[in-house]
């Protein structure tokens, strides 16, 4: 029986021989790389579709955006009036008025 064996990565397909008496990796071979062929006009699309959901994103992050100032302006003035309406005229005490 010969010491080293020869093994292929279930995960990656690397090959690998392996000393079994020293318990030691001998050499490893990368897998090859597989290149997925796509044909120009799939990849054409592909890059439409990406481009047009970029552009539904974008326009989305504006809409939410303009909502979001709309709101808080609401807010703001609604603050405002209620400050306004407490108003009786008397100011804070500060610690500068206090000397």
């Amino acid at each position: 029986m010969s010491d080293v064996v020869n093994l292929t990565c279930p995960h990656c397909g690397s090959a690998l021989k392996v000393d079994v008496k020293a318990g030691v990796i001998v050499s490893h071979e990368a897998p090859p790389e597989q290149k997925e062929k796509i044909d120009l006009d799939q990849r054409i699309d592909q890059l439409k579709t990406d481009q047009q959901r970029a552009a539904g994103k974008m326009d989305e992050a504006l809409r939410k955006e303009k909502d979001r100032s709309r709101l808080m302006e609401d807010r703001f003035a609604e603050l405002m009036k209620g400050a306004v309406e407490k108003d009786d005229g008397s100011r804070p005490v500060r610690e500068i008025d206090l000397d």
